[in-house]
């Protein structure tokens, strides 16, 4: 029996994964001494402490909610992400595991599980997440992030405008310079207007080729001619320096009915109905994400 009870301590301490139980409070019980290569802490420092005592605030708030549910209907959970600091200050994802304890009359005694660190499978996970949502040429929100973040904002009933925009005398850059001149124009384009999102509380996005759209927040004003003259500023390339100009189309959404589809429809035939009717005025306007 004891070169039993040794052999499991030992597969116990030997694993790669953190193997811990909690009492019906959600305090550790156990530790094995995983927990040190996890979050730099001896197993005697964990006993004792709630998971919550080593997460950020506002991740023992999210988590607490969600374990206090799992608690409530007794049952067993699997691969529950939660962002812990380790001892010295580092930040860890840990996937947790865990079964129900019973007692003898059926009542909960705590819970038994695992912790794995997934710090870096997350990260990788973000990345790709970040590239398939982003243009890789000027770092700004994609089609489909775009389409996400308008679904979102709609599904909430929030007033919103769209604008729309698109290159004028982009083709000639390319033609004359090249398509590497062509990239740096939408590159800096892209990140002036990152910029102006930022400072304006605005969503910038490039769906493809040289349109962009922002996306105003209801409570956000934003003028045309603002933009224009951010898109007209001049761009150095090599030894020269170029211009582009925009034209424009707005739509607001009209109400609770409204669809991301929709929505984009009509500021793509004010866009080019714009472009048709460029230089007979009525471009001076604003668009806002309210009225």
């Amino acid at each position: 029996m004891r070169r039993e009870l040794a052999r499991l301590r030992e597969m116990l301490e030997q694993n790669s994964d953190w193997i811990w139980e909690v009492d019906a409070q959600g305090r550790y019980t156990y530790a094995s001494r995983q927990c040190v290569a996890l979050l730099g802490r001896e197993p005697e420092e964990v006993v004792g402490c709630t998971p919550f005592d080593f997460m950020p605030p506002d991740e023992a708030e999210r988590i607490g909610r969600i374990f206090a549910a799992i608690a409530a209907e007794r049952r067993p959970f699997a691969q529950l992400l939660n962002r812990n600091l380790r001892k010295d200050g580092r930040l860890v994802v840990l996937e947790t595991s865990g079964v129900p304890l019973f007692g003898p009359e059926g009542e909960l005694r705590g819970y038994r599980g695992i912790d794995r660190d997934v710090t870096e499978r997350e990260a990788e996970n973000e990345r790709l997440r970040h590239v398939a949502r982003h243009d890789d040429l000027t770092g700004l929100p994609n089609r489909m992030y775009l389409r996400e973040h308008l679904a979102g904002r709609l599904s909430i009933g929030r007033r919103l405008g769209v604008l729309c925009l698109d290159l004028d005398g982009f083709k000639p850059v390319n033609d004359r310079l090249g398509h590497a001149a062509g990239d740096l124009v939408l590159t800096e384009i892209g990140r002036r207007l990152a910029e102006l999102a930022m400072l304006q509380g605005l969503f910038a996005a490039r769906p493809g080729g040289d349109e962009f759209v922002l996306i105003v927040p209801d409570g956000a004003t934003v003028s045309i001619e603002t933009v224009r003259a951010v898109i007209a500023a001049p761009i150095a390339i090599a030894a020269e320096t170029v211009r582009v100009c925009a034209s424009f189309g707005a739509a607001r959404a009209a109400g609770p009915e409204d669809t991301v589809d929709a929505l984009l429809a009509r500021a793509d035939r004010a866009l080019y109905a714009s472009k048709a009717l460029a230089g007979k005025g009525g471009e001076g306007a604003g668009v806002s994400g309210g009225g």
